[in-house]
């Protein structure tokens, strides 16, 4: 039999060496898994955050019809919550307190909610934010740039009869505005307001989330019943109509009047016949003249112009020299452009009114021509003009 005298085992150098080798594969390997399991616990404690922000101010992405529905916490009680807890229990017997706002599988005990994924307690005691230190650095969650973001909004909203006509200062009293919001204390409080004798009103001081809203003309007691939906930094308005001719008078000089020709006028503001035009290498804006023939002083806070076609939406608004409406998305046919300040027409003033930057569309649209359009402009005094733009 063949004898083998020549096999060598490893030496002592080269076992040293396999060792270190594995000793230094495996560092690595721990290294990798210990960054994959912190990497997974900041995942999951920034989507519990996410959890938290949407339990306390709503999930903008839940609608219906197009249409918001969930503001959290603060939207039901109308102030942000003094800790975490009174997300699941109602901190006080409030009445508008509607919880628990956060998921069941978030909750699987009766602390978990509160904690990162390194087991340390959330920091939040009803600021902006909520922050995570488990990991040894911060990791935090802003909820709003500031709490009047969602607890001091304002609605902008103008009334007319179903003639297009605005109260004036003679129906004034007759119509009552009110809204029912949460107190911020658990209970409810109804906001009355007036408009103004343009129709023009605002309410303010409105937490996020949906309110009964009502516009009541007393002495029938005739009322507009919708929910309002205030969203966070609201700037929405709108118009309201009755069905019924309320604030038409004999001699009134109240709303809408009908589309047509070369310049007409129903109120102490007059168009200056020939001076409407489309500003002619600029299609999209119209430039017309207004004089003040009352004999007084008239103050002037929004118009609503009117035209059957094309369709098209306008951007600003400038009253002489001042430009009193820069809004997206735009303005509409039949809207109400509510201005940033009073502008105060003196006696026997003109002066030249600019709507600017028509587009097809509401937001990002394409300019469009607005030559030889038929328009009806009417004032928050009640005074009503007509003309036609005229060629581009």
């Amino acid at each position: 039999m063949k004898k083998f005298t020549n096999i060598q085992g490893f030496g002592l150098i080269e076992v040293t060496i396999i060792i270190i080798t594995i000793g230094i594969l495996a560092s690595i390997a721990m290294q990798s898994m210990t960054a994959l399991i912190t990497d997974s616990r900041q995942v999951k404690t920034e989507r519990e955050m996410e959890l938290l922000e949407d339990a306390i101010v709503g999930n903008a992405d839940i609608s219906t019809g197009s249409q918001r529905v969930d503001f959290g916490y603060v939207g039901d009680v109308g102030s942000f919550p003094p800790n975490l807890d009174a997300l699941i229990t109602n901190p006080g017997g409030y009445a508008t307190w509607d919880g628990p706002y956060i998921s069941k599988e978030f909750t699987q005990d009766n602390d978990g909610f509160k904690t990162d994924e390194w087991g340390k307690g959330y920091a939040y005691s009803g600021g902006l934010t909520i922050s995570s230190t488990g990991s040894g650095s911060t990791i935090t969650k802003k909820i709003a740039d500031a709490t009047n973001d969602y607890t001091l909004n304002s609605f902008n909203g103008m009334i007319l009869d179903a003639s297009g006509s605005v109260p004036s200062t003679t129906y004034l009293d007759s119509v009552a505005i009110k809204i029912t919001i949460p107190n911020g204390f658990g209970n409810t409080t109804t906001k009355s307001y007036l408009a103004d004798s343009s129709g023009a009103f605002t309410l303010d001081s409105l937490p996020v989330g949906q309110h009964p809203f009502r516009i009541i003309y007393t002495p029938d007691v005739d009322t507009l019943y919708s929910i309002l939906t205030i969203l966070p930094r609201h700037k929405t308005e709108r118009t309201y109509k009755f069905a019924s001719s309320y604030f038409t008078t004999s001699g009134g000089g109240g709303g809408g009047g009908g589309g047509g020709g070369g310049g007409g006028a129903s109120g102490a503001i007059e168009y200056v016949n020939g001076t409407a035009l489309t500003k002619t290498g600029k299609c999209d804006r119209i430039e017309f003249d207004i004089t003040n023939t009352s004999g007084s002083p008239i103050d002037v806070s929004n118009i609503i112009v009117t035209w059957s076609s094309p369709t098209a939406f306008y951007e600003k608004v400038r009253f002489g020299a001042t430009e009193v409406v820069n809004q997206d998305p735009q303005i509409a046919s039949g809207a109400t452009a509510v201005f940033d300040n009073t502008q105060t027409l003196s006696a026997g003033q003109t002066i030249t009114i600019r709507l600017d930057n028509f587009e097809d569309e509401a937001d990002d649209g394409d300019d469009i021509n607005m030559s030889n359009t038929d328009m009806t402009v009417t004032f928050s005094d009640g005074s009503v003009i007509t003309f036609n733009t005229g060629g581009c």
